[in-house]
């Protein structure tokens, strides 16, 4: 049976994380956005959460994470936040039932969604998963079918990523990349341009 056009919204969430060892490390921070099937926003503000961490916990993280999340103060609002990883995929979860009231529709979306994905599929945040469609929609792969297959001019006017590893931040990069590569490659009005 062929696929059908689907008119279903996108849930894009990014984390930041301890580290990305699943035994271990931990959500510092998410940011969701919900779109439409065609990238335009349901809601501007989005949802933001901090999680609490101790600092042993921000003790153990490795150089990387302790330089980058130290120098960009999520490391500080993670010690002084008093939002448990409960109550945040609580919130998350009532954030994106707003907008997508019926389960299995919306897909999560993301760059490298994977990676957040293998970290929101722990407890607590089963549920935000498991309420979302089983496929997901990830920035990275078109990127990495124009990186092969695109005019080099597409890949030199793709938008270019400030790399800042906050959620908030990289979640709407990620949306206007998805939105550059919807206009180049799938938009009617610029098919062969």
């Amino acid at each position: 049976m062929p696929e059908s056009r689907s008119t279903e919204p996108l849930v894009w969430i990014d984390c930041e994380m301890t580290g990305l060892n699943l035994e271990k490390d931990t959500i510092m921070s998410l940011a969701c956005f919900v779109t439409d099937h065609d990238l335009k926003m349901l809601d501007n503000s989005g949802y933001e959460a901090v999680l609490h961490h101790s600092q042993e916990q921000m003790d153990a993280m490795g150089d990387w994470c302790k330089q980058h999340h130290g120098a960009s103060g999520l490391t500080q609002a993670c010690l002084d936040s008093s939002t448990t990883a409960e109550t945040a995929a609580e919130e998350l979860l009532e954030y994106i039932q707003k907008f997508v009231p019926e389960r299995k529709k919306a897909l999560l979306a993301g760059n490298t969604v994977h990676a957040d994905k293998a970290f929101l599929v722990q407890e607590p945040f089963t549920k935000v998963v498991k309420y979302l469609h089983h496929r997901i929609f990830d920035v990275s792969a078109i990127k990495e079918a124009a990186r092969r297959w695109a005019p080099i001019e597409v890949l030199k006017k793709s938008p270019q990523k400030a790399g800042k590893h906050e959620a908030k931040a990289d979640i709407l990069e990620s949306i206007a990349e998805a939105a550059y590569y919807k206009r180049v490659f799938f938009d009617k009005s610029s098919a062969g341009s």
